[in-house]
C-alpha cells in the first residue's frame, strides 16, 4: 500500500521539481516578439499572429484576471512553467507505464525537461509548452486505449472507451492551439486502424469520436468574432489568421538538412540521442503499434522543419523531441534490464540501480546550460522603457502612432493592464502598405497629431507633408506647404515635372501627375558642371525606397509627389532629370529628360 501510494505521487514530485527549475529562469516581466504580442493579446482579450491560438488566448485572459496582485505580465509568464511541467509529467506517466519502470521514466523526462528547447521556452510565454503537453497527453491517451482493447476482459475494454474518447476531445484541444498537432493525424489514424480496424465502421463510435473534437474546433470562431468589429475582413481572418496563408511563401524555400537532421537533435539531447535510438528499436518489442504511431509523428515532424524556412525552426521539432524523450526512456529501461539479465543473483538489482544513477546524472548534465537559458531569456525583455516613456510623453491626446511591432505591442499591453494614456492609438507600423500610408496622411490632414518611427524613410512621398523629429526616437508628420522653385515641362504624356528645390541636405523633384502611369518607373538626376559634364548621379529605384514602397504606377492623377535625391556636389551648375523602366538590367527611357539650370 505504502509503495502504491508513493508512486501515486511521484508524477507530482516529477511536477513541482520541472517547475521550480523553469521558474528559476522565468521572465520577470514585459517580453519581445511573438511572446510579448500574446502578453497584449491575452490582457486585452485580441488576437494574436496567425494561427490565430485561440486556446492559447483564451487560457491567458482568464489567467490574468486571477487577483494575484503581482505584475501582470509576469502572471502571464507563469503559464509556460506551468504547460512546462506538465508536458514533462506526462512523459514521465507515459515512460513508466509503457516501460513499468519509473528509473527510465526519470531518465527520459529529466533529458526532455532540460532540452534547452523546452527549457527556454518554459521561461518566456510561448506555445510549445502547451502543444508538447497535449501531444504526449493525446498519444497517452490512444495507448492506454490500444491497451484496454487488447484485453480479454469485455468490461475493461469498454471501460477503455473513456481513453478513447477523452483522446478525442485533446485532440480538438491540441488543434485549436498549435497547427503542428496535424503532422500526428496519420499515427493517429494508424494507432485507429491498427488497434480496431473495424473503428471506422462503427459508426455512433465514429460520430460520437468526431462531435468531441468539435468543442476544440469552435474555439477558432473567437478570431472572427473578434476581428470582425475592428474592420478586418472574414477573409483575414479566416485565410491570413486561421489558415496562416503568409506561412506557405516558407515552404520549400531551401531545404538544410545538417540542422535539423544533426545539430538541433543532437544539442538538446546529447548522450540521450544513443538511448534514444536504443529505445526506438528495442520498443517494436514491447509496444509495436504504439512504436510504429511514434515513427510517424517523428517522420512527419522532422520532414516538415526539413522544408520549413524560418529562422526558428527549432521549435518546431517539438513534436519529434516529445518522440525522442519517449524514446530514451524506453532505452534505459532495456539497458537497465539488459544488466539485470547478464549480472543475475543478488547482485543485479544494485548494479541496475548503479547503471539508472548514471544515466540520470547524464541527463541531469542539461544543468550546466542554466546560465546560457538565463541570458536568452534576458535577451527576451521587451521594450518597456520606451513604451512606457511614450505613456507618459508629451503626445497630444489621441495621437496616431505608427511604431515597431514591439514598441507598439509593449504600449497595448500597458493600456490593457495599467491604463496608461488609452487615448493614444499604437499601431504596428505597416506604411509599407498602401491603406495604411494613407490612412496616416488622412489623418493628418483631420488634424490629428500622426506620429511615426524616426528612422523611417520619407522619399517619393506625396508633396506638402514634413517630418520633424520629437521625442523617444519618433518624428512627427506635418502639413506643410511645398516650397519649390517652378519648372513645368512635360516628360511624358501621364507625368509633368512640376518644379524642384535644392537645398544643402537635399535635392528634391516634385513630379505632377496627369494620367494613372502604366509602368513602374525609376527616376534619376544626373548633376551638370559648367561644361554640361556629368560630375554625379543618384537614381530612385521604381518601387520600395520610399516610407510607403511607391510604385509609379500608383501614382494618382492630380497628385504632386516629391521626390528626394542626395543633394548636389560643389560646382553643380545644372541637373538633367527623366524616368526610365529597367527592363532586365536593360534601360528604356521613359518620355524626354528635362535641363534644370540652377
Amino acid at each position: 500500500m505504502q509503495l502504491k501510494l508513493s508512486s501515486r505521487f511521484t508524477p507530482i514530485l516529477v511536477f513541482v521539481a520541472t517547475f521550480a527549475l523553469y521558474m528559476t529562469t522565468l521572465a520577470p516581466g514585459m517580453l519581445r516578439g511573438d511572446s510579448g504580442e500574446f502578453q497584449w493579446a491575452m490582457a486585452s482579450l485580441n488576437v494574436a499572429h496567425a494561427t490565430g491560438y485561440p486556446l492559447f488566448t483564451l487560457i491567458g485572459y482568464a489567467w490574468h484576471l486571477l487577483p494575484l496582485d503581482v505584475n501582470a505580465a509576469w502572471q502571464l509568464n507563469l503559464l509556460t512553467p506551468f504547460f512546462g511541467a506538465l508536458a514533462v509529467t506526462t512523459v514521465f506517466i507515459f515512460i513508466r507505464a509503457v516501460t513499468e519502470r519509473a528509473a527510465a521514466a526519470w531518465i527520459g523526462a529529466m533529458f526532455f525537461a532540460l532540452t534547452p528547447v523546452m527549457w527556454f521556452n518554459a521561461s518566456i510565454l510561448e506555445v510549445y509548452p502547451l502543444h508538447a503537453f497535449l501531444l504526449a497527453l493525446l498519444l497517452y491517451l490512444l495507448w492506454r486505449w490500444t491497451r484496454a482493447q487488447t484485453s480479454p476482459d469485455p468490461s475493461s475494454r469498454k471501460r477503455g472507451d473513456a481513453f478513447l474518447y477523452l483522446a478525442f476531445f485533446v485532440l480538438g484541444l491540441a488543434l485549436a492551439h498549435h497547427r503542428l498537432t496535424v503532422l500526428a493525424l496519420p499515427a493517429i489514424l494508424y494507432l485507429l486502424i491498427a488497434t480496431d480496424h473495424r473503428f471506422f465502421l462503427n459508426l455512433p463510435r465514429l460520430l460520437f469520436c468526431a462531435l468531441l473534437i468539435v468543442p476544440g474546433l469552435l474555439l477558432y470562431v473567437y478570431v472572427p468574432l473578434r476581428l470582425l468589429p475592428e474592420g478586418y475582413s472574414l477573409d483575414y481572418a479566416f485565410n491570413d489568421i486561421i489558415l496562416g496563408r503568409e506561412y506557405a511563401g516558407s515552404l520549400l524555400r531551401e531545404i538544410n538538412p545538417r540542422p535539423v537532421l544533426l545539430e538541433f537533435p543532437f544539442s538538446n539531447f546529447h548522450i540521450g540521442l544513443a538511448l534514444a535510438l536504443i529505445g526506438a528499436l528495442a520498443l517494436f518489442r514491447r509496444a509495436k503499434h504504439l512504436n510504429i504511431a511514434l515513427w510517424l509523428v517523428y517522420v512527419a515532424d522532422v520532414a516538415f522543419a526539413l522544408v520549413y524556412s524560418v529562422p526558428d525552426v527549432e521549435v518546431f521539432l517539438t513534436s519529434s523531441f516529445v518522440v525522442i524523450a519517449l524514446w530514451i526512456g524506453a532505452g534505459a529501461a532495456f539497458v537497465i534490464e539488459w544488466v539485470g539479465q547478464r549480472v543475475g543473483g543478488k547482485h543485479a538489482a544494485w548494479l541496475q540501480l548503479v547503471y539508472a544513477a548514471i544515466l540520470l546524472l547524464i541527463a541531469f548534465f542539461g544543468l550546466t546550460q542554466f546560465m546560457e537559458i538565463r541570458t536568452a531569456v534576458a535577451a527576451e525583455a521587451g521594450p518597456e522603457a520606451r513604451a512606457r516613456a511614450i505613456a507618459a510623453s508629451d503626445a497630444p491626446p489621441g495621437a496616431f502612432l505608427e511604431l515597431d511591432w514591439e514598441t507598439a505591442t509593449a504600449l497595448r499591453f500597458l493600456q490593457a493592464t495599467e491604463n496608461l494614456h488609452p487615448d493614444l492609438e499604437a499601431r504596428l507600423i505597416h506604411l509599407d502598405q498602401r491603406a495604411e500610408f494613407w490612412l496616416a496622411l488622412q489623418n493628418v490632414d483631420a488634424g490629428r497629431a500622426v506620429w511615426i518611427e524616426r528612422g523611417v524613410k520619407w522619399t517619393r512621398a506625396p508633396a506638402g507633408y514634413a517630418v520633424t523629429v520629437k521625442q523617444n526616437d519618433l518624428a512627427e508628420i506635418t502639413r506643410v506647404p511645398a516650397e519649390m522653385t517652378r519648372r513645368r515641362a512635360s516628360v511624358g504624356d501621364r507625368v509633368d515635372l512640376y518644379g524642384y528645390q535644392a537645398t544643402p541636405d537635399a535635392f528634391v523633384l516634385y513630379w505632377r501627375v496627369k494620367k494613372q502611369l502604366a509602368k513602374d518607373l525609376a527616376t534619376y538626376v544626373h548633376y551638370l558642371d559648367a561644361q554640361g559634364n556629368k560630375i554625379a548621379q543618384d537614381d530612385r529605384a521604381a518601387c520600395c525606397e520610399a516610407v510607403y514602397g511607391y510604385r509609379t504606377r500608383e501614382w494618382e492623377p492630380g497628385h504632386t509627389y516629391a521626390d528626394v535625391f542626395k543633394p548636389a556636389p560643389p560646382n553643380t551648375s545644372s541637373f538633367l532629370v527623366g524616368m526610365y523602366e529597367n527592363l532586365n538590367g536593360d534601360v528604356e527611357a521613359y518620355g524626354e529628360p528635362v535641363t534644370i539650370k540652377q
